[in-house]
C-alpha cells in the first residue's frame, strides 16, 4: 500500500518541488510545444484571412455578374399620368428592358371590371333547396342534388375553382339578415369575358334566380356573334363544356345549315363547315393569365329552327339565357273587399272597404296617413282625408302624388289595384328600399285603424351585380383593350396600370433612364473592387497573414488588367470601361463617373451597353445567342449548319377515312417524351379521320401533352410541337377484339425529332433541339447558339463579346475557382495545419510523460526523506530511553 504522505510535495522535504516540476515543463513546453502552436495560430489566420478574401472576391464576381445582360441598364423613372383638371391619378406605369426614353399620351377611357352574379334570396343557407339539375360555370358542371343547400351549392361551384382548369369563379354567400340570403358569384378576373353559364333544359339557374329565363343572341366586342371560350380548338366541344349535350342537329349561320355534332365537333371543324358553306366564320385565341382559350366568331346572321338546334346554340354559347335585374314589389298583407265581398277594385268607395268581412268603418273626414320610403331610401309622408265619394283608386293616385308621393324624385314608384290589394311597384329594378306603411285615424274620436301591413313581396335585386368589362385606353392615340387594368403590351417595355377613368382627359407619361439606378449597378462593382483593395492594403502591414503573398498580389493584378484592358470584337465608341466613367484612380481605387456614364446613355446608349454586357450579333435573323461559359472566348465565328432541327412527326398511309372493326373498340396509346404522359383514345367501328384527330387533340389538351393531330386527305398526322431527338412520341396499340389498328397505317413505334448539327468556328459543336453549342477543348466551348432556321450550310456569323462583365466575372471566377490560386493556398494551409497538430499532439504526450516521470521521482525523495525521518525519531526515541532516569 503506497504512502500518501509522499504525495504532498515538500512535506518531507520541504522542498516545493511541484513548482519546481511545472517550472520545468512551461521551459520544455515553450522549448517544444509554443513553436508548433505558434505556427499552427498563424496558419489559422492565414486560413480565416483567404476565407475573407473568397468572400470579397465572390461579392465582386456578383456585381460584375449583375451587368452581364442588358436589364442592367433597363432602369427607367416614369413620370405624370396625373389628370390636370381634377388632380386624380389616371394612370401609373413602370419600364423595364425594351423601352425606350420618351413621351406617351394616354387617356383612360374605361376601367376592367370584374363580373359579379347574385341569386334569389332564401330564407336559410343550411337548408335543403328542392332543386335538382345541372349547369356549367365556365366550362365545368355542377351537378345540384335536390337536397343539397345553398351553401352546398357555393361548395360545390368552388371545388370547380382549383387545378389546372379552374373555372376562375368564386362562389359565396351574402348575407342581409337572418332570412336573406343569396348565392353571389364573382370571376377571380377581370374583363368583358366575366362569368360564362350555361344553364341545363330545365332551368336549373333560372330556379337559382341567377338568369331570368329570356334568351338572346350574345355579340361581343368584334361586333359580331360569339361562343363560349373553350381550351382546346381542336378538341371536341363536349369534352370541354360542363352540361350535357343534344344530340347531332342543325344550326342557321347566314342562312345556311350547318350540321354540328359537338361529341365530335371542334370549333375549329364548325368554323371550317361554314367557311364551306359559303359563310364567315374564324377561331379567335386569346391569352389571359398564362391560359389560352379560343371562341368562335361570325358576323353572319344566327338562327335554329328546332328544339336540339337551339339548345346546340345555347351550350356553344352563341344563344345566352338574360340576366335582367329584378323590380321590387311591395303589396299589402290584407286582401280589400267591397260591401259584398267581392275584391275591391277601383270603384270602391273606401267607406265600404272590408278586411275578413269586417268593415273598417272609414267615413267622411277621417284621415289616410301615407307614409314609407322610395327605391332609393327618400322618405315619402303624405295624407288623404277622405271624402264621401272617395275610391281605392283616389288612395291609389294619392300614393302615386307626383308632387310627394312616391310619384315624386328621382327614383318614382307606381302603385295600382290587383285582385283587392294595394301594389307598389318600383320604377327602377335592383336593390331597393321601397316600403309602405298605410294607416287611418278616425275624425270622430281620434282613434288609430291600422289598414294592415304592407310586406315585400318581390325583392329589388340586380343578377348581374357587376358587368365584366375590359379596360380601354387611347394610347399615343390608338384605343388600346384589354381584360386587366395592367397594359403590358401597349408601348414597348412598358406596364401601364390603369387607375382611373376621366373620358375627354389626355395624360402624359414621360420615360427617362434611370441615371442613378444604372450607376448604382456599377458603383456596386467599384465598391466590390475596392474593398479587395483594401483588404490587400491591411494584408500588406507587419505581422499580417497574408503579408507578401504572391497569389493575392496575382489575383488583384488579373482584376486590375481586366479593367485596364480594351473588350475585344468591340467596334463602337466604348473599349473599355474607363471610357463610360469607371475609371481606375491615382490611387488605385475604382471610381464611376456618373456624368460621363449619363453621357455614354443618352449619346451611345447601344455601345455603351455593348461594352459591359456579354452576347453575340449575328448577320441572319435565324442565328442569335443563347448563353455562354467562362470557357467561351470572344472572337467572330462563321457556323456552318448540317441538319436543321426538326419537330417529330409522321403520317400514316393507306387509311380509307373510316375505322372498320368489329364490336370491341381496339385502343391507341401515345406517349410524349417531353412531358412524360401517356393517354389513350378508343378506335371504334365507324370512327372517322375527323373523329380520330379530334378524339386525339382532345386527349392531348387535357393531358397537357405537346403533340397535335391533324389530316392529310384521309391519313393520320401527328407532330410534335417541341424540337430535337428528346422531343419523341411513341404510338402502341391494343386490340380489342379483331386487331383492326393496321389499317391506320400508322406503325407502332417511337418517333423523333432531329437536332441541330453543325459547327461553330470551323470546330465541333454538340446539338440538342434548336440550340448548338460549342464542344470542350476549343475557343467556343460553352458558346450556345439558337437556330431556328431549316437551309443548312453556311448560315451566317456571329461576334461574340464578353463585355466588361464577362471579363470581370471570368477573371473573378478564375480566383474563386475550386482548382484556383485561393484552393490552392487553404489545401496547403489546411495539410500543414493537420501536420503540425499532429507534431503538437505528439509533443503534448511526450512532456505529459516527461511530468510523470519528475512527479514520480520527487514522490519517491518525499517517501525516502520521510521514511529517513521515521528512523531518525525512532533512533533518538531509543537513545533517548537508554539514559537513566535523573533523581
Amino acid at each position: 500500500m503506497s504512502d500518501p504522505i509522499g504525495s504532498f510535495s515538500g512535506l518531507s522535504s520541504g522542498v516545493q518541488w511541484r513548482d519546481m516540476v511545472d517550472q520545468i515543463m512551461a521551459i520544455e513546453s515553450r522549448r517544444r510545444l509554443t513553436p508548433l502552436q505558434d505556427r499552427r495560430t498563424l496558419s489559422q489566420a492565414r486560413l480565416d484571412a483567404w476565407d475573407k478574401f473568397q468572400g470579397l472576391v465572390t461579392k465582386f464576381r456578383d456585381a460584375a455578374r449583375g451587368l452581364r445582360d442588358s436589364s442592367a441598364f433597363a432602369s427607367f423613372r416614369v413620370s405624370g399620368g396625373t389628370s390636370a383638371s381634377s388632380g386624380r391619378t389616371l394612370v401609373t406605369a413602370t419600364a423595364g428592358a425594351g423601352a425606350n426614353p420618351g413621351t406617351h399620351s394616354v387617356e383612360v377611357l374605361g376601367l376592367a371590371r370584374a363580373n359579379k352574379l347574385s341569386g334569389n334570396i332564401v330564407a336559410s343557407a343550411s337548408s335543403s333547396l328542392g332543386i335538382s339539375g345541372e349547369f356549367a360555370v365556365n366550362g365545368q358542371k355542377v351537378t345540384v342534388a335536390a337536397a343539397d343547400t345553398l351553401a352546398q351549392v357555393r361548395d360545390k361551384i368552388n371545388a370547380l375553382n382549383a387545378g389546372a382548369n379552374a373555372t376562375g369563379v368564386t362562389a359565396s354567400i351574402l348575407t342581409t339578415g337572418s332570412t336573406q340570403h343569396r348565392l353571389i358569384l364573382t370571376a377571380d378576373q377581370t374583363g368583358a369575358r366575366g362569368i360564362e353559364l350555361v344553364d341545363d333544359s330545365a332551368g336549373t339557374l333560372q330556379t337559382l334566380g341567377v338568369t331570368d329565363g329570356t334568351r338572346s343572341l350574345y355579340i361581343g366586342s368584334s361586333g359580331g356573334a360569339e361562343t363560349h371560350h373553350v381550351s382546346s380548338a381542336t378538341a371536341a366541344v363536349a369534352t370541354m363544356l360542363g352540361v350535357s349535350w343534344p344530340p347531332p342537329s342543325t344550326i342557321e349561320i347566314g342562312g345556311r345549315t350547318i350540321t354540328v355534332d359537338l361529341t365530335v365537333d371542334s370549333l375549329s371543324a364548325i368554323a371550317a363547315r361554314i367557311a364551306a358553306a359559303g359563310g364567315n366564320a374564324s377561331v379567335v385565341s386569346e391569352t389571359q393569365q398564362g391560359k389560352t382559350t379560343h371562341r368562335l366568331v361570325t358576323s353572319d346572321t344566327v338562327s335554329a329552327s328546332t328544339v336540339d338546334g337551339q339548345r346546340t346554340l345555347e351550350v356553344l354559347g352563341f344563344v345566352r339565357s338574360g340576366r335582367g335585374s329584378v323590380t321590387q314589389v311591395v303589396e299589402s298583407e290584407n286582401t280589400y273587399t267591397d260591401a259584398g265581398g267581392a275584391n275591391a277594385a277601383a270603384a270602391t268607395l273606401l267607406s265600404d272597404l272590408r278586411v275578413s268581412g269586417n268593415a273598417l268603418g272609414l267615413v267622411a273626414g277621417d284621415t289616410i296617413a301615407i307614409q314609407g320610403k322610395r327605391g332609393d331610401g327618400s322618405a315619402v309622408s303624405l295624407s288623404l282625408t277622405i271624402g264621401a265619394s272617395d275610391t281605392m283608386q283616389t288612395l291609389v293616385n294619392r300614393i302615386n302624388d307626383a308632387t310627394s308621393g312616391f310619384g315624386a324624385g328621382t327614383r318614382p314608384a307606381t302603385a295600382s289595384l290587383a285582385a283587392g290589394r294595394i301594389v307598389l311597384t318600383d320604377g327602377t329594378s335592383g336593390d331597393s328600399q321601397l316600403a309602405l306603411s298605410l294607416t287611418a285615424t278616425r275624425a270622430a274620436d281620434g282613434s288609430v285603424v291600422n289598414l294592415g301591413r304592407q310586406l315585400t313581396s318581390t325583392v329589388g335585386r340586380q343578377r348581374e351585380v357587376s358587368t365584366g368589362a375590359d379596360a380601354i385606353a387611347r394610347v399615343d392615340g390608338v384605343v388600346v383593350q384589354r381584360n386587366s387594368n395592367t397594359f403590358s403590351d401597349a408601348i414597348a417595355g412598358v406596364t401601364l396600370s390603369l387607375q382611373q377613368a376621366e373620358v375627354g382627359t389626355t395624360t402624359t407619361l414621360t420615360l427617362d433612364r434611370d441615371v442613378p439606378a444604372i450607376a448604382q449597378r456599377l458603383k456596386d462593382v467599384a465598391t466590390a473592387y475596392n474593398e479587395l483593395l483594401k483588404f490587400r492594403t491591411e494584408q500588406q502591414k507587419e505581422q499580417s497573414p497574408l503579408r507578401n503573398n504572391a497569389t493575392l498580389r496575382g489575383s488583384l493584378s488579373s482584376l486590375t488588367g481586366q479593367l485596364l484592358s480594351d473588350v475585344t470584337g468591340l467596334t463602337g465608341s466604348f473599349k473599355r470601361a474607363g471610357l463610360a466613367g469607371l475609371a481606375l484612380q491615382a490611387d488605385g481605387t475604382l471610381s464611376l463617373d456618373q456624368n460621363t456614364l449619363q453621357a455614354g446613355l443618352i449619346n451611345n446608349f447601344g455601345d455603351l451597353v455593348t461594352l459591359f454586357t456579354t452576347g453575340a450579333t449575328s448577320d441572319n435573323g435565324a442565328l442569335s445567342y443563347f448563353t455562354s461559359t467562362a470557357k467561351s472566348k470572344p472572337g467572330s465565328y462563321a457556323v456552318d449548319i448540317t441538319q436543321a432541327s426538326t419537330v417529330a412527326a409522321h403520317t400514316g398511309t393507306g387509311f380509307s377515312g373510316t375505322y372498320v372493326d368489329d364490336g370491341t373498340a381496339d385502343t391507341l396509346t401515345i406517349t410524349d417524351a417531353s412531358s412524360g404522359i401517356s393517354g389513350n383514345i378508343s378506335l371504334a367501328n365507324g370512327d372517322t379521320i375527323d373523329a380520330i384527330v379530334t378524339k386525339l387533340n382532345t386527349l392531348f389538351t387535357t393531358s397537357r401533352m405537346s403533340l397535335q393531330a391533324s389530316k392529310s386527305g384521309n391519313e393520320l398526322v401527328l407532330t410534335g410541337t417541341r424540337y430535337g431527338s428528346n422531343a419523341s412520341f411513341t404510338v402502341a396499340y391494343t386490340a380489342g377484339g379483331t386487331d383492326g389498328t393496321a389499317q391506320l397505317g400508322f406503325a407502332a413505334a417511337t418517333y423523333a425529332g432531329l437536332d441541330v448539327a453543325g459547327t461553330i468556328g470551323g470546330l465541333a459543336a454538340t446539338g440538342s433541339g434548336q440550340v448548338l453549342t460549342g464542344a470542350s477543348g476549343g475557343v467556343t466551348e460553352g458558346l450556345s447558339l439558337n437556330y431556328t432556321g431549316t437551309t443548312t450550310g453556311a448560315v451566317g456569323t456571329v461576334n461574340f463579346t464578353l463585355g466588361v462583365s464577362g471579363m470581370l466575372t471570368n477573371a473573378a471566377e478564375a480566383i474563386v475557382d475550386p482548382n484556383g490560386g485561393i484552393e490552392v493556398q487553404r489545401d496547403a494551409l489546411d495539410a500543414s495545419m493537420r501536420e503540425l497538430q499532429t507534431r503538437a499532439d505528439t509533443v503534448q504526450q511526450s512532456l505529459d510523460r516527461r511530468r510523470q516521470q519528475l512527479v514520480k521521482q520527487f514522490v519517491e525523495m518525499e517517501r525516502a526523506i520521510s521514511r529517513i525521518q521515521a528512523q531518525g525519531t525512532s533512533l533518538s526515541s531509543f537513545i533517548t530511553s537508554l539514559q537513566p532516569a535523573r533523581s
